[in-house]
């Protein structure tokens, strides 16, 4: 049985989806592993018009957005 990619965001048509915050939430990294997301979002300089959320890179976020 093939891995079904997990999307929050249907609209999202990146082939680094795995490196989104959205992707990278719903594996539960921000509980499994606290240090490694904290070290993707510590210093935001980015924003996801779809979610809102904050990142450090462009290359987090589906739709980034410089704050």
């Amino acid at each position: 049985m093939a891995e079904e990619k997990i999307q929050h965001n249907p609209n999202c048509k990146s082939d680094s989806f795995e490196e989104h915050l959205c992707y990278i939430v719903s594996q539960a990294l921000h509980i499994n592993e606290p240090e490694k997301f904290e070290a993707l979002i510590d210093s935001p300089k980015f924003k996801c018009r779809h979610c809102g959320r904050v990142a450090n890179s462009e290359k987090n976020l589906c739709e980034p957005l410089e704050i």
